[in-house]
């Protein structure tokens, strides 16, 4: 019986809670690793389904955890921004419309540099009676020299040209050899060659050669005197 008092206590204290997760609802975008390069600049959006939040606050977690950016609203409009040392003049923040009648909000970091290589991520908070606290899950942000991605498709270019020059040039070796070929088998032929000797052409008629006859036999004749 104890222990199904306790059960009903805190399945009530839990209730606003899990009603509270169930109306507000937050996001951040990206929401993935964003690779950047020095000097470039990167953008962070967040927003929350509540209309009337009473303050945002970007942090970093990892490399010093400090507070980027805080925000104060009034009746959902930004009243007062307080941003760190090393970003106050790197940073702007502008309010974003929302489709759902929330608030959304975008922080643009200008000059990005190695050091601000870390884990950025938006807790909105909300007072009413108590205080609410709602994070998201971050922007891991990773700050590089050069962009692997501009260096990928580089070297896939450059791989690109090169396939096509050996495919020139292999193409260009092949007609050469077989030109080659058929002028050596013509100078061959050229000189195996001999030419065959004219027809003389034909000379007047020959006169028709005389026949031999030969003189016919007469017998002698022979009389008979009667005496």
């Amino acid at each position: 019986m104890e222990a199904l008092g306790w059960s009903c206590v805190l399945g009530i204290l839990c209730l606003p809670a899990e009603v509270l997760l169930h109306i507000w609802t937050v996001s951040q975008e990206p929401s993935s690793t964003s690779i950047k390069t020095i000097n470039s600049s990167a953008e962070i959006s967040c927003s929350i389904s509540l209309s009337d939040p009473d303050s945002l606050s970007l942090q970093r977690k990892f490399h010093s955890k400090t507070e980027v950016s805080f925000l104060h609203f009034k009746k959902g409009k930004i009243a007062t921004n307080t941003a760190d040392g090393v970003f106050k003049k790197r940073i702007h923040v502008s309010e974003r419309k929302q489709l759902d009648g929330g608030v959304g909000v975008s922080f643009k970091i200008d000059l990005m540099q190695l050091q601000d290589t870390d884990l950025y991520f938006c807790t909105w908070g909300y007072v009413d009676k108590v205080s609410v606290q709602l994070p998201t899950n971050g922007t891991i942000i990773i700050v590089r020299e050069e962009d692997s991605q501009e260096l990928c498709g580089l070297g896939n270019h450059i791989l690109d040209l090169v396939l096509i020059a050996f495919s020139v040039t292999a193409f260009t070796v092949i007609v050469l050899l077989f030109t080659g070929a058929m002028i050596l088998r013509h100078r061959r032929f050229k000189k195996r060659f001999t030419p065959g000797r004219a027809a003389e052409p034909p000379g007047p008629p020959r006169p028709p050669r005389p026949q031999h006859t030969c003189p016919q036999h007469q017998p002698y004749l022979v009389t008979s005197l009667g005496l």
